[in-house]
């Protein structure tokens, strides 16, 4: 992509330009150093034994990934263009492998998490910003559908979903994680693979079948559908086309993303900039009259931000309670449905992690969101200082501050809450396993049909409430976590307005040394330095679909 030269481009002026000033360059240089390494996720999703890795092996054109596995060493692998290394991320290390070794053997979902694959490759390279995610089956592990959602979702573009044409339905397990990504508005292509196995009418009626199904659960009517012949005579042209229409779009991910970096990085250099030429002429004494000030201000926006504060902190934990609550509803209506998979022998946790995920997002959507964005309002309205000679340039500080920190909570809130409740969630089958146990022990033995349904519904009940105090230690946990992260950004951003403001006036006061052709010829170097910098915070976001 042309943009990313010219958004490295535009980062190493403002490095230049906050280097000549001894402004903090850090976050810039962390930005430039993440430019190179830019990708979109394209998780590839289905249920065990769907033929995903085979479909990937075709599209890359050799068999890197390994398609004799069982659900045990099924292990997410993303695949990427690069230059042909692969790295193994084991629980306590990472292993550089050779290309060579692919596919690896004997991987187990128990000792490795990961496995990152960079390979040189035509069609990689033309899809170069797009990263595509083999992860297992849906219906090896619960906890696989939730790394889909929370590990992948927030930089995605998009979600394969892929479907045999030996069986085309939706399991629930398919049918949840559908609907969690409509919340989201993201779009899904769906693929049939081993499409040689039906005629052409089979397969005509197979696609509108998947597109009128998973249409009707992600309420659209444009889902697209491909076919993948993987046997044979191999034909993956249409599922190349899909890719490459979603790194079409990786272009204006990436604009918008970096347009934004540059607004924010750039932000208080061109408050310095101003500041340095709004008061080059001021005295001595007034210089610390305006020291002062600022000194004040930020005192007063601290006092005020502890009150704002510890008025949310309560506001959260009514919010945790009332999660809470919902939660437990919402198990509770299912209590039926449990306690007959109970009777049956039916492995219940991924009924009770699809209805404990909905619980928490609509939770999180309707009760903590929308007070930790007018939390996160308050406090950006309250960090304003009044200087008559800058009042536009502070209140667009504020107002860029404001709406990056509000945007940034929108977004990220609920997949960042999601994630720690889908790691308690791991530990807690654990408990529902034992639990199961004890009770099947207890009904085996019970000859009464009453008296065993009884005990059935007290196991039943008893894993309700195990589950649900569990969950809402790990929400309160993750909400309480998030918050840290919210109040430590807006601390940073307090501190960073004063520094900046306090470095510009303690630099004009050196300036008012300097003699007067000199003092002119800074002053204009100035103004030039901050015509650029305003470049760059007008720079323009590319309009969302």
């Amino acid at each position: 992509m042309e943009c990313v030269s010219e958004y490295k481009e535009k980062f190493r002026k403002l490095k230049e330009i906050q280097e000549k000033y001894g402004i903090d360059t850090a976050e810039t240089e962390n930005i430039i150093s993440g430019i190179d390494t830019y990708r979109v996720n394209t998780p590839v999703v289905g249920n065990f034994s769907t033929g995903k890795s085979s479909m990937i092996n075709a599209i890359i054109g050799k068999a890197l990934l390994s398609v004799d596995i069982t659900p045990e060493t099924a292990v997410p692998t993303e695949i990427y263009y690069g230059n042909n290394k692969v790295y193994q991320y084991d629980k306590n290390a990472v292993i550089e492998r050779k290309i060579e070794e692919l596919p690896l053997k004997g991987l187990t979902v128990q000792t490795t998490d990961l496995v990152k694959i960079e390979y040189d490759n035509e069609f990689l390279k033309e899809i170069k910003t797009v990263n595509i995610v083999d992860l297992p089956g849906f219906d090896t592990s619960f906890e696989l559908h939730n790394r889909a959602i929370d590990q992948y979702l927030p930089n995605s573009l998009a979600y394969l979903l892929v479907v045999s044409s030996d069986e085309p339905v939706l399991k629930e397990s398919i049918s949840d994680f559908l609907k969690e990504l409509k919340v989201y508005n993201m779009p899904v292509y769906v693929v049939i693979t081993k499409s040689s196995r039906l005629d052409d009418d089979e397969l005509d009626e197979c696609k509108k079948l998947l597109k009128k199904l998973v249409g009707k659960i992600v309420e659209r009517d444009d889902v697209k559908v491909a076919c993948v012949d993987s046997y044979g005579r191999v034909n993956v042209d249409e599922l190349k086309d899909i890719l490459r229409e979603i790194q079409g779009q990786t272009g204006r991910i990436f604009v918008n993303k970096y347009s934004k970096a540059l607004r924010a990085a750039s932000m208080y250099t061109e408050v310095y900039l101003v500041e340095r030429i709004d008061k080059a002429c001021l005295s001595t004494s007034r210089l610390e009259q305006e020291q002062e000030k600022v000194e004040k201000k930020m005192n007063e926006i601290s006092v005020d931000i502890d009150k704002e504060k510890n008025n949310f902190s309560r506001q959260a934990k009514v919010c945790i309670n009332t999660i809470r609550e919902r939660i437990k509803g919402d198990l509770e209506a299912t209590l039926p449905t449990i306690s007959a998979m109970l009777e049956n022998g039916t492995d219940i946790t991924d009924k009770i992690n699809s209805v404990v995920r909905r619980s928490v997002r609509i939770g999180i959507n309707t009760e903590f969101e929308p007070k930790l964005k007018k939390y996160v309002e308050h406090i950006s309205e309250m960090i304003t200082i009044e200087f008559p000679e800058n009042d536009i340039i502070i209140n667009n500080v504020n107002a860029t501050l404001k709406n990056n920190v509000v945007d940034e909570v929108t977004k990220t809130a609920l997949p960042v809450i999601l994630a720690g409740v889908g790691l308690v969630l791991a530990p807690v089958a654990a408990v529902i396993g034992g639990m199961v146990g004890v009770a099947a022990d207890v009904i085996h033995n019970i000859s009464s049909n009453k008296k065993k349904q009884k005990e059935v519904d007290k196991a039943a009940r008893a894993i309700i409430d195990e589950v649900t105090e569990q969950t809402i230690i790990s929400i309160e946990g993750e909400i309480n976590k998030y918050i840290d992260g919210i109040n430590q950004k807006i601390e940073r951003d307090v501190l960073k307005q004063k520094a900046i403001l306090e470095k510009s006036l303690s630099d004009i006061k050196i300036d008012i040394s300097i003699e007067e052709n000199n003092r002119s010829r800074d002053i204009e170097s100035l103004e030039q330095d901050l015509k650029v910098i305003r470049a760059f915070r007008n720079d323009n976001l590319v309009q969302e679909d």
